[in-house]
């Protein structure tokens, strides 16, 4: 009995297409030479990595800083940033206005653990000296700017007292016996006259018991309805007498 012989086994011309195309692509990988990294390549490759990592740890500890209170581990990073903001605001006026929000956040910050004996005092010795360094820059501004200067600023400090005494008003209940210390001083601080403020006393105090120029010997102008007019100095007040009767 004969042997049954099978087919000769043929390759496909598209198999064989397929294998020459994904050869030819594993060639071009493996034997392309590798390149050697350089003194500047070697050192730079690790810095940009540690470099990278730095800004993410940096990225994550600013949004967690934004939200931190005085007495956290990241609030000092928080006041790092703000210091930053300070620094770069050049105009003084603008420089004031900064400050005085700084003031707002650290009473906002004082509201959230107003009743926690743990954070209210550091809280509220926090707003104390924002709200302290917020009225010296308005003293320092009044003291050398322009009148311009000088009001815009006297706007801003009396803007923030007014809003800060309607906080603290509704604040005053809550607040525990270690916070209020600093909470008092920062509202004396605040109600001290500036500089400006001194400035509109005196004016208005000049104004006052002035009358309408004139000369000071009693004539009309000098605020005394009793005056005599002038030019009438030389009359006298002596009594008219009657003439003498006729006789018959």
């Amino acid at each position: 009995m004969s042997e049954r012989r099978l087919p000769e086994p043929r390759i496909r011309d598209e198999f064989r297409r397929e294998l020459r195309a994904r050869l030819m692509s594993e060639a071009a990988v493996t034997l392309v030479p590798k390149r050697r990294d350089t003194a500047w390549t070697a050192w730079l490759r690790p810095a940009f990595a540690a470099g990278l990592a730095a800004l993410v740890l940096i990225v994550g500890a600013g949004s967690a800083a934004a939200n931190s209170l005085p007495g956290d581990a990241v609030f000092p990073l928080k006041r790092a940033i703000e210091e930053v903001r300070v620094a770069l605001t050049f105009d003084d006026v603008s420089r004031v206005r900064v400050l005085a929000e700084l003031a707002d956040q650290r009473l906002s910050e004082l509201e959230k653990v107003a009743s926690r004996d743990d954070k209210s005092p550091t809280a509220s010795d926090e707003y104390a000296q924002a709200v302290a360094r917020f009225r010296a820059a308005v003293d320092a501004l009044q003291q050398a700017a322009p009148e311009d200067k000088s009001e815009a600023a006297q706007d801003v400090a009396d803007a923030a007292r007014a809003k800060h005494e309607f906080i603290l008003e509704k604040l005053k209940d809550r607040l525990t016996e270690k916070a209020k210390d600093a909470v008092d001083r920062a509202t004396e601080e605040e109600q001290k006259d500036t500089p400006q403020d001194v400035k509109d006393k005196d004016k208005k105090d000049k104004g006052e018991g002035q009358g309408t120029p004139g000369n000071n010997n009693g004539t009309p102008g000098n605020g005394n309805p009793n005056a005599t007019p002038p030019g009438n100095n030389e009359r006298t007040n002596a009594p008219r007498t009657s003439p003498p009767a006729r006789r018959p």
